[in-house]
């Protein structure tokens, strides 16, 4: 050390001093420009994921507005599924019958155009008239009402079935089907058109398949619920497929009327369940071999 200058040595540490500042400095600010990066990156995925989930809350609300059409179906769905009581089967004996008239409250509401805007040459030049509330002009009478016995403990025996549910010029026909459970449905489509089967089901298996011009397909429906279908091609087009939990259903014709069968004698809870107007609730008392009364008056919601 001796041989060194002190000024030398002093410049020197200086120097060393001044860079070892500068090198601390620098790392200091590394660090707080990485700092700054890494919440800044973390805010933007915040955002980002933020706005995924709103964006999927957006499809979400738009598909449930989607099935629920005017709104007022999705509640009434819900409303009129299945409670899913025991029921059992036993041998009918002077069993009595249910009749009725389900009417509207009020005058006749206008009946709701459908506009027809794809495949004109098969679905017709004309808009459609929808059958998702028919009342007659005359009688009041609501049509497509599924009328049933609600929770009823025992009664003759569930026949499954197998029944059709059409495609015509771009319609389903009929517009409302009530089956038992373990019934099967013939899906057809006797357009010459492509249609696509969308079920909207909750116990049931869902479907969405397409079919082609005259083709088939069948499907099962095993539990009790209300299964509404479309057609993702003709955004018009629906239909329902009521699958009721006991024998003792029936659906209103043009006038509004209904007849249940072979009922044994007792107290009963009857529902009359419509698309558009929901569900009402009633009770009936049946007598061996005699004809009970429970007629409905529904109101527009």
């Amino acid at each position: 050390m001796k041989d060194f200058p002190k000024k030398f040595m002093v410049s020197n540490l200086l120097h060393y001093n001044l860079s070892c500042c500068a090198f601390v400095l620098s790392i200091k600010k590394i660090m707080s420009r990485i700092f700054e990066f890494i919440v800044i990156f973390r805010i933007r995925i915040w955002r980002v994921m933020m706005l995924k989930r709103l964006r999927c809350l957006a499809i979400v609300s738009g598909l449930a507005f989607s099935v629920m059409g005017s709104g007022v179906w999705i509640n009434n769905f819900a409303m009129a599924q299945e409670k899913g009581a025991a029921y059992k089967e036993i041998d009918v004996k002077d069993g009595g019958t249910i009749a009725g008239t389900v009417k509207f409250d009020g005058d006749a509401p206008a009946a709701k155009i459908l506009k027809v805007d794809k495949d004109e040459q098969t679905c017709g030049h004309e808009n459609k008239v929808s059958e998702e509330l028919v009342v007659n002009g005359e009688s009041k009478g609501v049509k497509n009402v599924v009328v049933s016995l609600v929770d009823i403990a025992a009664g003759k025996k569930i026949e499954a079935i197998t029944t059709a549910l059409d495609q015509k010029e771009c319609l389903f026909s009929p517009h409302v089907i009530a089956i038992p459970v373990g019934s099967s449905v013939d899906l057809l489509n006797s357009d010459n058109v492509m249609h696509n089967l969308h079920s909207w089901s909750i116990k049931n298996a869902a479907f969405n398949e397409g079919v082609s011009g005259g083709g088939k397909m069948t499907k099962k429906f095993d539990l009790a619920e209300i299964v509404k279908i479309t057609c993702d091609v003709h955004k018009w087009m629906s239909s329902f497929v009521v699958v009721k939990a006991n024998p003792y259903f029936a659906v209103t014709n043009e006038t509004g009327q209904f007849k249940i069968e072979n009922v044994p004698a007792g107290t009963y809870k009857i529902e009359a369940w419509q698309e558009k107007l929901g569900k009402k609730t009633g009770d009936v008392t049946v007598k061996s071999k005699e004809e009970a009364v429970a007629d409905f008056v529904l109101t527009k919601k």
